[in-house]
């Protein structure tokens, strides 16, 4: 029972999978291998499904194997932008991290992914989570607190009316009220959640289930029955029993056995529980069957023996924030003692219980299990409530209804006998209106022949012109095309015959004439490269790729430092994280390419002024802002809209003819989003692109 995380594993499919996988394959080890050769072969969502099953496969043999790869799987998702698989990564660290006993770093984990669950509206995300931090707080001692989380998983699993997770989450429920001591409330929902899984015929965690029952009739002093009721659980898992549900069930067994004064058989089935949780590593339970072994030496009088059981426990527990087992432990120091006559430390250990229990079963937990308690008994009643409300409402509107048909037949009667006085009327002005239509349809057909002539000659020279349009346009783009790539050859030979003569001429002043050229004929270059790409952008069809805005925004600052930067010129990027972002990337490379190229190209060089240029990108909602701000020389108002133009230049200092930001534009229209040029508060120029 006071395992109970396994109530989520119906929830966990990757669990389920990763424990029993591995039995299908030849041999563990084998299996860990491959495991580990895929890992260093794969990336992105393989490799997060490489370590969500390597994750499985230790989870319940080595913890800590464990929160390793889960740590791994949530860097992975978090470089992949993935929100659900964040989500699923961080309940793989709750769970590891609550096994060794660190409940206030599972705690810490849990609710951070749970806000992204809520964030993005995972309801099954969310009632897992739920559940998992009810376990946590269960480990706490903070019983309200893991009462009003299951309830809260509760309410979601009855919005969607899945019974058999209702089932779970009632038995949950249960554990909570065991530990408050509520036994009635506990037997009450395990009954419940039996109830539910007999009516679906649902056999999952059946021995569970009923194993925590014969828990709680434990400590309602029910021995015979709960002896019973255990081993009915076992005989129904039979041989293929879990090492879980038998790990319980001997724990429950040995308890009872020793309220029975059958020490032997209670010292037997606790051993047997004992070893499990050891093979386990599950701290919980090897506390609890330490704290029954103590007691059990106690009544053999086997005092060393006793002592040792609570040593090997309170070393455990202080290394842990098992709360509840150490109120148990300290109780039993103190009754040891005093049975030895060590009436001080028996003093001290009563003390710390006394104080402990305190803490735990303090004023503000019944007051906090009261407010718990109130708010779901008051949904249950609005519910209640608000059937019988939609009942009435419903009686209303059929009474309602039938008034309304009440009335339309006494006005349908009226009707018919005032139609039978005026048919008469109607037929002989119908006559007439006969032949009057007869002859407006005869003019009618005559004006429609001489439309449908005049539509038939518009269309026709419409297609006329929408064909001769396509082809301009196509011989347009063609022109620039071979336009581009034909001076391209003779401007390279060009270039080429420049580099020669500067290394042959000595003549300053030719020298001066050939650099000129070589730099007019770089222009040139950039210029004819630049048209191509507009050819290029106008005939693409924009791809979905993952944008990695970070790596974008580096590659763009570096290539612009190589081709040289003005004196104290500084660049900055302020980046949103965990932007997920699909569209195309050479187009989006484009745009900020000539974006940041003409914050520099048109910066302040004034010896004053120490010029600057910064990226700022943010994600809202599903909308992408790029801000490229600088403090240039800016742009008039007058030219704010001509600079988007081709070939339009608003300072001499263009090398490239004014096609930057015409490329901007066009690349921007065609992803679907608009770039504007304003100015800032501070008075810098800003381009600010959006999609």
């Amino acid at each position: 029972m006071y395992q109970n995380f396994i109530l989520t594993l119906k929830a966990l499919p990757l669990v389920i999978v990763g424990i029993f996988l591995p039995s299908l394959l030849n041999g563990q080890d084998h299996y860990v291998d491959s495991l580990n050769r895929k890992l260093e072969m794969t990336r992105g969502e393989e490799r997060w499904e490489v370590l969500k099953n390597l994750f499985s496969y230790y989870y319940g043999s080595d913890y800590q194997k464990s929160i390793d790869y889960a740590n791994n799987a949530y860097a992975v998702a978090t470089h992949l932008g993935d929100s659900m698989r964040m989500v699923r990564s961080g309940r793989m660290q709750g769970m590891a991290l609550e096994k060794i006993g660190r409940i206030d770093e599972s705690i810490m984990v849990y609710k951070d992914v749970l806000s992204i669950a809520q964030r993005n509206s995972y309801d099954d995300q969310s009632k897992y989570l739920f559940n998992s931090l009810g376990i946590s707080y269960m480990s706490r001692g903070q019983f309200d607190k893991a009462l009003e989380y299951y309830l809260q998983t509760l309410a979601i699993r009855e919005k969607q009316d899945a019974k058999d997770e209702i089932s779970l989450a009632l038995n949950n429920i249960g554990v909570a009220y065991f530990k408050l001591k509520d036994y009635e409330r506990a037997l009450d929902n395990y009954n419940r959640a039996l109830s539910i899984k007999e009516e679906i015929g649902d056999m999952y965690l059946l021995e569970q289930l009923i194993i925590n029952k014969g828990l709680v009739l434990v400590s309602l002093k029910k021995y015979p029955e709960a002896v019973e009721i255990i081993n009915r659980a076992f005989e129904i898992c039979g041989l293929n029993c879990d090492d879980i549900v038998r790990k319980e069930g001997y724990f429950g067994l040995g308890s009872a056995y020793l309220a029975m004064k059958n020490y032997n058989e209670a010292k037997t089935a606790s051993e047997k529980s004992l070893e499990l949780a050891r093979k386990q590593n599950d701290k919980v339970f090897i506390l609890f069957n330490l704290e029954t072994l103590s007691a059990i030496n106690m009544e053999f009088k086997d005092w060393e023996a006793s002592l040792e059981s609570l040593d090997e426990a309170i070393n455990i527990a202080n290394k842990t924030q098992f709360s509840l087992n150490l109120i148990h432990i300290y109780r039993s120091y103190s009754t040891v003692y005093d049975t030895l006559g060590d009436y001080r430390q028996a003093s001290m250990y009563r003390e710390k219980y006394i104080q402990l229990k305190d803490s735990i079963y303090s004023a503000d937990l019944i007051k906090n299990l009261a407010r718990v308690q109130t708010e779901f008994e008051e949904r249950e009643n609005m519910a209640t409530i608000a059937a019988k409300e939609e009942v009435i409402k419903r009686q209303e509107r059929l009474n309602f209804a039938i008034g309304i048909i009440a009335v339309l037949a006494t006005l349908l009667i009226f009707v018919l006998y005032r139609s039978n006085l005026i048919k008469k009327r109607v037929n002989n002005a119908l006559s007439d209106a006969k032949a009057t239509i007869e002859a407006q349809n005869r003019e009618l057909s005559r004006l429609n022949k001489g439309l449908e002539k005049t539509v038939d000659t518009r269309t026709a020279e419409l297609q006329v012109s929408n064909a001769s349009l396509h082809r301009v346009n196509a011989e347009l783009d063609n022109f620039i095309y071979k336009t581009s790539h034909d001076i391209r050859g003779p401007l390279a030979s060009l270039k080429g015959m420049c580099n020669v003569a500067i290394m042959d001429v000595k003549d300053e002043t030719a020298l001066g004439y050939l650099k000129k050229l070589e730099i007019t004929a770089e222009r040139l270059n950039t210029i004819l490269t630049r048209l191509l790409i507009i050819n290029q952008i106008n005939h693409s069809t924009p791809g979905k790729d993952p944008i990695d805005f970070d790596s974008m925004v580096n590659d763009v600052i570096l290539l612009e430092k190589k081709k040289g930067m003005p004196p104290r010129f500084k660049i900055d990027s302020e980046i949103q994280e965990r932007i997920t972002f699909f569209s195309d990337k050479e187009l989006i490379r484009i745009i900020l390419e000539n974006l940041i190229d003409n914050a520099i190209k048109f910066h302040n060089d004034s010896e004053r002024i120490n010029p600057f240029v910064r990226i700022v990108i943010t994600k809202k909602d599903s909308q992408i802002d790029i801000r490229v701000i600088d403090n240039g020389i800016g742009i008039d108002a007058a030219d704010a809209e001509k600079v988007f133009q081709m070939f339009s230049r608003a300072s001499e200092r263009s090398e490239t003819g004014g096609i930057g930001l015409y490329l901007t534009r066009t690349a921007t229209e065609k992803l679907g989003g608009t770039v504007k040029i304003g100015t800032t508060e501070e008075g810098f120029t800003e381009f600010r692109v959006r999609f």
